[in-house]
C-alpha cells in the first residue's frame, strides 16, 4: 500500500479490537503507537519489549489473518519505509536543502497528512454526519485542552450557517443540564491522546439519551469509539499535536461546507443575518 493511505494492519486492527483478549490488545495498542518496533524487531524481541511471550505475538498476527510475524513484519516494514521516504523530504531546519523555502515545505507536510486522512474516510459516514448536524434541533460540541480552538471554531461556523450549536465550556458548564424534551439532538466529541475523561462522561450521558453522537479522534480505536455513531479517526505521520491541527481544521472546513451545498438558502439567508448583525455592533446603528 503506498505512503498516502493507511495501511491495512491499522484496518484490520481496527475492525478486530473489541474482541481482542486483555493481552492481544496490548500488542495491538503497541503496534500503532510504535510500528518501527516490530519493523525492526524478531517477534521474541517485541514479547520481551512487552512483557509478553512470543507465541502470543505469533497469536496475534494469526488473529489479524496474517500467516504468521514475517507476514505482519513485511507490511510494517513497507509502512515504515514509506513514512520515512516522506519525511526524507521535510526537514525541520533553517536550510533549503531541497531548494523549496521552509515555509513551502511544512505545508507540503500537511498536505500531505491531509490527504492520507481524506483517503480513509468514508463517503457515507461523512453524508451521515452531514445528515445528522443539518437536521439537529441542538448540537453540543466539546473539545479541550488542544482541541478547544476546533471546538470553538467548529461552534461558530456552524453558527453562521443556521445551525444551533453550542460550546461545551468546563468553567461555566459544571451543571451541564441535558435536555429531555423530544427534539433531534447532536453531540460532537474532539477526543485525542490523552482522552479528556470529561468529553468521554459527556459522550456517555449523550449516548443515554439517544443523542446522535460524532467523534473525531487519532485512532479507529480510541475511547470515543464506544460512544460515537459516525466516527473519524484522523491518521497523521507522526503523532504531535501541532500536525493534527491542519488535518482537523481541513476536515471541519468540509463538513460545514457540506452542509452549506445540503441548505444552500439557510446558509445564504443566516451569512447574511449574522454579517447585518456585526456592521450594527461595528457602527452602533
Amino acid at each position: 500500500m503506498g505512503g498516502t493511505s493507511v495501511n491495512e494492519f491499522y484496518k484490520k486492527i481496527e475492525l478486530a479490537y473489541d474482541d481482542l483478549s486483555k493481552g492481544l490488545k496490548k500488542v495491538a495498542t503497541y503496534l500503532l503507537e510504535e510500528p518501527t518496533a516490530f519493523a525492526a524487531n524478531t517477534a521474541k524481541k517485541v514479547g520481551e519489549s512487552l512483557g509478553v511471550s512470543e507465541s502470543m505475538i505469533t497469536r496475534f498476527c494469526l488473529t489479524l489473518g496474517y500467516s504468521g510475524y514475517s507476514e505482519l513484519q513485511k507490511e510494517v516494514r513497507d509502512y515504515v519505509f514509506n513514512q520515512k521516504r516522506v519525511f526524507e523530504d521535510y526537514s525541520l531546519s533553517s536550510e533549503d536543502d531541497n531548494g523549496r523555502p521552509f515555509h513551502e515545505q511544512v505545508m507540503l507536510h500537511d498536505q500531505f497528512n491531509i490527504q492520507s486522512t481524506s483517503k480513509n474516510i468514508s463517503e457515507a459516514q461523512f453524508n451521515e454526519a452531514v445528515t445528522y448536524l443539518t437536521n439537529a434541533d441542538e448540537v453540543l460540541i466539546s473539545g479541550l485542552r488542544y482541541t478547544f480552538s476546533m471546538a470553538h471554531w467548529l461552534t461558530y461556523a456552524l453558527l453562521s450557517i443556521g445551525i444551533n450549536a453550542r460550546l461545551y465550556r468546563p468553567d461555566l458548564d459544571a451543571h451541564l443540564e441535558f435536555a429531555t424534551e423530544q427534539k433531534k439532538h447532536v453531540f460532537v466529541a474532539f477526543s485525542f491522546h490523552a482522552y479528556s475523561i470529561e468529553t468521554l462522561m459527556l459522550a456517555k450521558e449523550a449516548k443515554k439519551r439517544g443523542w446522535k453522537i460524532i467523534g473525531i479522534t487519532d485512532s479507529g480505536i480510541a475511547p470515543i469509539s464506544g460512544y460515537a455513531d459516525t466516527l473519524f479517526p484522523v491518521y497523521f505521520s507522526k503523532g504531535s499535536n501541532a500536525e493534527t491541527a491542519p488535518i482537523v481544521f481541513s476536515f471541519l472546513n468540509a463538513l460545514v461546507s457540506g452542509i452549506s451545498i445540503k441548505e444552500p438558502e439557510r446558509t445564504r439567508k443566516n451569512k447574511q443575518r449574522m454579517e447585518e448583525k456585526r456592521l450594527k455592533q461595528t457602527f452602533k446603528l
